[in-house]
């Protein structure tokens, strides 16, 4: 499969998983939240106002997620 014309196109990864993690993956998670949860309400077709609602719900759940994540690679490095 190595030499097989799909895989030349797909770009090479060495090493998916970064070195450190930064306080910025909070915020890259936070809006990455928001922008999943606009997806979603835009394939359901929600008015402009539920859409407010849902990308701040997203940002928020974003934020906690990555905070969470951020405190439990901290700890595991500290252990």
């Amino acid at each position: 499969m190595a030499g097989s014309p799909l895989v030349s196109l797909l770009p090479r990864v060495e090493d998916p998983f970064p070195d450190t993690i930064g306080v910025g993956i909070i915020f890259s998670m936070a809006g990455a939240g928001g922008v999943v949860m606009l997806v979603f309400g835009s394939i359901l077709g929600l008015s402009a106002a539920e859409l407010d609602t849902w990308a701040r719900r997203g940002v928020s759940m974003g934020f906690v997620a990555g905070a969470l994540f951020y405190a439990a690679a901290l700890v595991g490095q500290i252990l």
